[in-house]
């Protein structure tokens, strides 16, 4: 401290100046929590937890503390994507982050809505199905029957899909075979 100012400059840590974290803070700002709050949660909130649950158990995300709000570095980091996948989500109306200035703000639905959409698109679903099934979630009408017939029905196809891509394989590598064959001959 000096002796006249009573300011007392950050303190140096490996000859660097200890600056105030940008992390995010343990609780959101007042404004985003009664956002947050006043945001009702969507009739399938608990649908889509239970399907986030079961369908990350087959992935390697990391454990995600429980917290009000997550950054969108938190979420990038638990969901092993870019911060740039994350945005495109949000453009393409996947996802609606709040937003607290340019920062955005995501909740633990937000995080579950994420987890499927990640999930799915590693099993290389495309986003025209992606987008069905969240509007298959955030119809009030739809029963947890519908929903979870709609998840089962879009992984049957996926299934489908990659077993016809493995035969197309099989037949594609026998005729490299045969060639390799061929110019050995």
């Amino acid at each position: 401290m000096t002796a006249n100012s009573g300011f007392e400059p950050p303190k140096r840590r490996n000859g660097k100046q200890d600056l105030p974290s940008r992390a995010a803070p343990d609780t959101p700002p007042p404004r985003v929590r009664r956002s947050l709050e006043m945001r009702p949660p969507s009739v399938a909130a608990p649908l889509i937890a239970v399907i986030a649950h079961h369908l990350a158990a087959v992935t390697d995300f990391g454990h995600l503390p429980p917290a009000e709000v997550y950054t969108i570095r938190q979420v990038s980091t638990h969901l092993m994507v870019s911060l740039r996948t994350l945005r495109f989500y949000e453009q393409a109306g996947l996802s609606r982050p709040e937003r607290d200035g340019s920062r955005r703000l995501y909740g633990r639905e937000d995080v579950d809505r994420l987890t499927v959409i990640v999930v799915l698109r590693e099993m290389e679903a495309s986003l025209p199905e992606i987008k069905a099934l969240m509007s298959a979630f955030d119809r009030p009408e739809a029963t947890e029957a519908e929903v979870w017939g709609h998840v089962e029905g879009l992984l049957a196809e996926l299934h489908r899909g990659n077993d016809l891509r493995i035969g197309q394989l099989k037949l594609l590598n026998e005729r490299l075979g045969a060639m390799r064959r061929q110019l050995v001959a």
